[in-house]
């Protein structure tokens, strides 16, 4: 099956939370975090929390990232599904900051 690759520019909200996970490989770092894109939609300013789970070595990259920061993600949706309830996690594949002189220039 093929995944649907997405770029989003967001803010953090909250802290990112790293964990340990065991795998079928063996245990891999993980790190979950909340992004909200803000988009207009009929002239009105709507808000979309995405949850994201960034794996591997990639964690070390966000250790340092704080709550508020403008970030660019890069990455798939996969639903999962929990006790009756279906939920949408986003897989992140590469994630980095951006500047505020960046995100002015948009």
């Amino acid at each position: 099956m093929e995944r649907e690759m997405i770029n989003i520019n967001g803010n953090l909200v909250g802290e990112i939370k790293t964990t340990t996970i065991d795998t079928n490989e063996g245990k891999r770092e993980v790190a979950n975090f909340t992004v909200v894109n803000k988009f207009k939609e009929n002239g009105k300013t709507k808000k979309e929390y995405i949850y994201c789970n960034l794996y591997g070595e990639k964690v070390e990259t966000v250790e340092d990232f704080e709550s508020g920061e403008y970030v660019h993600i890069f990455g798939y949706f996969k639903e999962v599904k929990k006790e009756e309830k279906i939920f949408e996690n986003f897989i992140v594949k590469h994630i980095n900051r951006i500047n505020k002189e960046e995100k002015e220039e948009e």
